[in-house]
């Protein structure tokens, strides 16, 4: 395996101490925002904004097969050797003097979902994940085989992509630009984290100018307070300041289901859960006709049950962040690697030493957020 060294602990999930006490998400709020531009240097916009609008067409209607490149992790393949330089810069555009001192995990969305996944029994392929250590904030990096992959559109292609280009219109003043992915903050199970995750849609949540205002404010920043920040390494992403904030409650999912395949539900709880996205379209097609309505749901009436029925799960995983947390710590130069192999019966996460270089950071991000000046 790549940059990968001695073999570090092999994690007992029986053997982990959970907390007892109830663990949910606590505390959200929106940090920053961004969007990636098409151009082939890395420039992102800020704060960007979710480039689709959910606007569906008459029915019914001739979705087009997927087809085309499509992107399975944007950050590490517009920016290879530094996915969170854009988390970054968004950060510190929005608020120079974020403090990332109480911050315990730093991940995206992707991270959580897997090892999720593991704890609850629920993994359907091997997996690897990248973890570093600054003072005592822990930072997960998704780390995929192929960033990329590209669509042929052959018999086996879906309809998600093709779903998303019919019911979605696109926002002029941002056309260029591709992906939003958004940062919130919340506390799970007495853990401060940041969470990035890619946003498919935003819908117009019928909110007067007025108190879309203050809903807005509610946020914490508006777009005069924005400060860009100049690069002075052209290897590192570029910020042009551009679009709007949008509010987190406006935020939405899109999923395209063949009518021939069984509904469930809690296949995407778990996912929305660990971004608190409220809500979710579910698109029914036949061979790519869609003649009924999506159905929409509003997630938040889902979430409450299902953290309930999954306690065990995530006492388990915020357990499991801990204990990771421990050896990485020790770890030389706090880098790590985390491994799920298939191949493994049974199932063992383990922790190795990683080789090669250290988690990238922008210039002077280190002194502005955690206060020191290295």
């Amino acid at each position: 395996m790549k940059n990968s060294g001695a073999l570090l602990n092999t994690f007992d999930l029986s053997a982990i101490q959970k907390p007892t006490s109830l663990v949910n998400i606590k505390d959200l709020s929106f940090i920053a925002s961004y969007n990636w531009s098409i151009a082939d240097d890395p420039v992102i916009f800020v704060p960007g904004i979710s480039s689709f609008q959910w606007n569906p067409p008459s029915l019914p209607y001739q979705v087009a097969k997927d087809n085309g490149q499509v992107f399975i992790d944007q950050n590490s393949h517009r920016s290879p050797s530094a996915s969170f330089d854009p988390f970054f810069k968004a950060l510190l555009t929005m608020d120079p003097n974020f403090n990332m001192k109480p911050i315990g995990l730093t991940t995206d969305r992707n991270s959580l979902r897997k090892l999720l996944q593991f704890v609850s029994g629920k993994v359907t392929k091997g997996w690897r994940i990248d973890v570093d250590i600054i003072e005592e904030t822990m930072f997960f990096t998704r780390w995929e085989e192929n960033q990329v992959t590209i669509i042929t559109g052959a018999r086996d292609s879906g309809y998600g992509h093709g779903f998303e280009k019919a019911f979605l219109s696109f926002d002029a003043d941002l056309q260029g630009s591709s992906g939003h992915h958004r940062i919130v903050r919340y506390n799970l199970g007495g853990i401060e984290c940041l969470v990035r995750f890619e946003v498919d849609a935003y819908i117009d949540d019928g909110l007067s100018s007025d108190k879309q205002d203050r809903a807005v404010d509610e946020l914490g920043q508006g777009l005069s307070g924005l400060h860009v920040q100049n690069s002075t390494d052209a290897t590192e992403v570029r910020v042009i300041q551009r679009g709007g904030l949008v509010n987190n409650d406006t935020i939405a999912e899109l999923k395209s289901r063949s009518m021939a395949t069984h509904l469930k539900m809690q296949e995407y709880i778990p996912q929305l859960w660990i971004s608190q996205t409220r809500h979710l379209f579910v698109g029914r097609h036949k061979e790519g006709l869609v003649e009924m309505e999506p159905k929409r749901v509003d997630m938040t009436e889902l979430f409450p049950d299902w953290e309930n029925r999954n306690q065990q799960n995530l006492r388990t995983l915020v357990g499991l962040i801990s204990e990771i947390k421990k050896v990485v710590k020790r770890a030389k130069g706090g880098k790590c690697v985390l491994v799920l192999k298939m191949e493994e019966k049974p199932r063992a996460l383990r922790v190795y030493q990683r080789n090669g270089q250290a988690l990238f950071l922008p210039k002077g991000t280190r002194g502005k957020c955690w206060g020191n000046g290295n």
